[in-house]
């Protein structure tokens, strides 16, 4: 029998890597390449953060709020460089700003798509870990598993809206979001 070893790459080699606009992140020393997500996806995604930047607009002259999505890294510990396909930071990214994002984000925003073991599983473990507050697992087909509390070890399934404390004032239609045309 063979055995094969794999190289683990550092962060370093890691951010030294050329700029993409495919979905590269890294994981305790392994690079992982999540294909190209569908068309439906994107639209999901770009409803959510449409809703998310409309609300920041209003929520922002009492708060600093920043909206971000994929393809953006952002650190959620050494070695743990990933890119949620969305995400709610409180306070301002500089328009400057590069390399990773070093702060965590309160909300993580994962829409599902191929790799749903990684985005519903490993990230909620990997935010839960770093400190997000709420991670929002969109599943297409028409639901939200909100994932909160200690480690992000509560889940509530909406269909009809989503609220959050983390966002006062902030409200999603479901039924809405998913509408086909």
């Amino acid at each position: 029998m063979l055995a094969v070893q794999r190289r683990l790459v550092s962060e370093a080699e890691f951010l030294a890597l050329p700029e993409s606009l495919d979905k590269v992140e890294l994981l305790d020393g392994e690079v992982i390449v999540s294909p190209s997500p569908s068309y439906w996806h994107q639209e999901v995604l770009q409803r959510i953060v449409f809703a998310l930047l409309a609300w920041a607009k209003t929520a922002g002259q009492t708060r600093a709020i920043t909206v971000g999505q994929a393809p953006l890294d952002v650190r959620f510990g050494p070695e743990r460089i990933l890119q949620p396909d969305a995400f709610v930071l409180f306070g301002r990214m500089a328009a400057d700003h590069a390399g990773p994002v070093d702060q965590t984000p309160a909300i993580c925003i994962e829409v599902l798509s191929s790799n749903r073991a990684h985005d519903r599983v490993t990230k909620r473990f990997l935010y839960g870990a770093a400190g997000v507050r709420e991670f929002w697992v969109v599943e297409p087909a028409g639901l939200i598993e909100r994932w909160s509390g200690e480690g992000l070890g509560q889940v509530e399934e909406l269909r009809e809206t989503l609220r959050t404390q983390l966002l006062p004032g902030f409200e999603l239609d479901l039924p809405l979001l998913f509408r086909i045309g």
